[in-house]
């Protein structure tokens, strides 16, 4: 019999949701295509455990990839209990990891404040360690050794293990960074996010009653978005999981577009042979998108092969047809879709928030910035500077973490002359080398900082001054809330006065900065539970770019596809559709088949974040990497069926010479041309021409050299598309060469004759 409370939890669940809802027991993969109301059924089924199944709230996990996701789950739930749901674990793998290792520090061998390090603060750490080994960064990129760092963790591969399965002298090197690396972390009482991961599966595997304690705890298990998981998060799930196997997966296999960062289809696609007892339930009903999208998104991703399958449908009649424009360059393409974008805010009454642009790279926005700001329309590029990154919000949150964690060698680094106050690089630096050479942390010789050969006594007494102000701060910290001491550090510093003076527009911008830090704590105290510094710097520290983005600001907003994931928008753009741009694969690519579908699957998210309206556009030719190249239509504008595009327009069939002719996908595309917004009076380059063939200077010698370019084994280069790598192998010859190149977080498999390779 269904109850009265039941009722209003499963009501306005369509058949599928509600199954998924009720299904309690045993594993469970919910197969939830864009816009199906995923979150719906999270939400109803955590509060259906607990509200109508009796599950006590502390005995379900609940975990997912942002803040902002965890955070209108935890809302949604509360507000269908009425009641707040204390003592249950929401949050992102991150928060969670970091708050089972913070609970178990003494077993993860970690102190119960330890910092959690961001980008920033991981790349100082690497530059540190560069510096110290004597290393060039010019051979070894900071960003590329912290990307490889990143990956190997990914793997679960710690230094030594690093190091056992480095080959190449590249790697023996960075296996060597990694070590030093680590070890600064651990001086530091820090780690990084991949830590997080890594340490919360190691503690798991090595400390059997701690493993015990948390299966027993958490008896439901759900995970949002698993197609994202990497296989940190796969094993943490199986672990976890384990003991009651009531583990509930939601994901689209058919949105996975994360595997330059870790994420493995597999653990999706495979989930079924993992846990051979799985009920499968696939929610297809769409809430969002017209038909004629979703006949677009389903007709472009049922080519992909790797996949479960399933097709969007929705109860919407109609729609427009989808606008598809040939422009002559990005200077065109801008123009056409910043006036596009007016006449639908005037006649189509579209206001600029309900609007966004999505690009392949962050390169392709500055063309539509510029017309943006001749048409005086304001707009927001979500993945920008962060907000978290600026560097005023970096010292003051640096003075935060120093006060809440005295090892942290890169926060003590940043603020201990900031404001400056007369505590220079070279007094720092025979600080540091004595800590160094008597194996005792910085922080502690602050205070008998007049033992330290060569440094004057000014400088000894102003650092004593500086130990006696955080140590004032350390002992507020206990006694008043986050928010106050905050501004305890404001004054106390100066810092806002030692931004510029008054009126001055770069000072008065970081100022506004300041206050808007000051009413986001001020913000988070009114709200949590917990309003210690500790608590708000666990929040903080694992902010993500859409958490900051606000979007009831009346403002287009331009981000990359990647970053458009799980939002929507009444209008849709996608620009740059064109071969090697997006898809950002070719000819030179021996893993091109995963790669494009990977691709796909990028488009097929962009598309469906379309609520009304889709534009799509492809320039005739584009300026990158210094000059002028020639474009094919993207492959991908072929797989829209004709029917569903705006009549009028002018179709010619284009045979469009592909190189990876065994690619099923890669028949010739359909150009469907349009009117150009603005007729180039300049001589057009040939759109259809090969290529790989229109620049002699990169023209491949039978020996399979170009030019001066050195492709033996450690040789530097540098690619058009994937930017600086090193020659870690190289097999066959002449114009079978193929090579083996590590690039910046990811190694790629190349064929000489179409790379276009340079020196590096």
């Amino acid at each position: 019999m269904t109850t009265v409370s039941e009722t209003s939890k499963l009501e306005g669940l369509n058949e599928p949701q509600l199954e998924a809802v009720k299904t309690i027991d045993g594993p469970l993969l919910i197969l939830a295509g864009a816009g199906s109301g995923k979150t719906r059924v999270l939400t109803r089924r955590i509060a259906y455990l607990i509200g109508d199944i009796g599950v006590p709230p502390w005995r379900i996990l609940a975990m997912t990839f942002t803040n902002k996701a965890a955070g209108e789950m935890r809302d949604r739930v509360e507000g269908l209990l009425d009641r707040p749901s204390r003592g249950m674990w929401i949050g992102t793998f991150h928060s969670v990891c970091a708050r089972l290792l913070r609970t178990e520090h003494d077993a993860a061998g970690l102190g119960p404040n330890f910092s959690i390090y961001d980008s920033t603060d991981q790349l100082a750490v690497v530059r540190k360690v560069l510096k110290a080994s004597g290393m060039s960064d010019k051979d070894f990129p900071p960003k590329q050794v912290r990307g490889r760092i990143g990956q190997a963790k990914n793997m679960m591969s710690d230094p030594d293990g690093f190091a056992r399965t480095a080959h190449s002298y590249y790697e023996k090197q960075v296996a060597d960074l990694y070590r030093g690396y680590q070890a600064e972390l651990e001086a530091s009482n820090a780690v990084d996010f991949d830590d997080l991961l890594m340490k919360s599966v190691r503690l798991l595997n090595d400390h059997p009653a701690v493993l015990k304690k948390y299966q027993e705890r958490f008896e439901y298990i759900l995970i949002d978005e698993y197609q994202d998981t990497n296989r940190p998060q796969y094993l943490l799930t199986r672990h976890l999981a384990a003991s009651h196997q009531n583990l509930c997966v939601v994901g689209d296999d058919d949105q996975s577009i994360y595997a330059w960062r870790g994420a493995d289809i597999r653990n999706i696609l495979d989930f079924e042979r993992d846990y051979p007892e799985t009920t499968l339930i696939r929610l297809e009903q769409n809430y969002r998108s017209t038909q004629i999208i979703l006949d677009a998104s389903n007709a472009v991703i049922a080519n992909n092969e790797g996949r479960k399958g399933k097709r969007l449908w929705t109860d919407r009649k109609g729609g427009e047809p989808i606008r598809l424009r040939w422009t002559f360059d990005e200077q065109d393409e801008a123009r056409w879709l910043v006036t596009t974008v007016q006449e639908l805010k005037g006649v189509g009454g579209l206001a600029l928030r309900e609007q966004a642009v999505l690009y392949r790279t962050n390169a392709q926005s500055r063309a539509i910035e510029e017309q943006l700001v001749r048409a005086n329309l304001p707009y927001v590029i979500v993945g920008d500077v962060k907000f978290y990154e600026r560097r005023e919000i970096k010292d003051v949150l640096g003075y935060l973490r120093l006060i809440d964690n005295p090892l942290d060698v890169v926060s003590l680094a940043r603020v201990i002359n900031t404001p400056r106050r007369g505590i220079g690089d070279t007094s720092f630096n025979r600080m540091m080398d004595f800590a160094a050479g008597t194996g005792e942390g910085p922080y502690g010789l602050l205070g008998r900082a007049e033992e330290i050969p060569d440094l004057s006594r000014a400088a000894a007494s102003k650092m004593k001054r500086f130990l006696a102000m955080i140590e004032a701060f350390r002992e507020k910290a206990d006694q008043i809330d986050v928010a106050e001491l905050t501004l305890e550090v404001l004054k106390a510093t100066d810092y806002a006065q030692s931004l510029g003076a008054a009126g001055q527009e770069e000072a008065e911008g970081r100022r506004r900065n300041l206050e808007e830090l000051l009413a986001n704590i001020e913000g988070y105290v009114d709200r949590a539970e917990d309003t210690s510094l500790g608590a708000y710097l666990r929040e903080v520290s694992l902010m993500a770019d859409v958490d900051e983005w606000d979007d009831r600001a009346d403002a287009l907003t331009l981000m990359t596809l990647h970053s458009a994931k799980g939002l929507e928008f009444r209008a849709v753009y996608i620009t740059g559709l064109e071969e090697g741009l997006f898809p950002i694969v070719r000819a030179w690519d021996e893993e091109e088949e995963d790669s494009t579908e990977e691709e796909r699957r990028l488009f097929y998210v962009g598309i469906t974040r379309a609520k009304e309206r889709l534009f799509l556009s492809h320039a005739r030719q584009r300026r990158r990497f210094g000059g002028t190249q020639a474009c094919h239509p993207s492959r991908f504008l072929a797989e829209i069926p004709e029917r569903l595009l705006d009549e009028g327009r002018r179709v010619r069939e284009v045979s469009v010479a592909e190189p990876a002719r065994s690619r099923r996908d890669a028949s010739p595309v359909r150009h469907v041309e349009v009117e150009p917004s603005a007729t180039p009076s300049r001589p057009q380059a040939d759109l259809f021409s090969d290529p790989e063939s229109d620049d002699a200077e990169h023209e491949v010698g039978g020996d399979g050299e170009t030019g001066s370019l050195s492709t033996e084994t450690g040789a530097w280069v540098i690619h058009p598309y994937w930017g600086r790598g090193v020659i870690e192998a190289r097999s066959g010859s002449g114009g079978d060469t193929k090579l083996t190149v590590r690039f910046q977080g990811m190694t790629k498999k190349i064929v000489l004759r179409y790379a276009r390779l340079l020196p590096g």
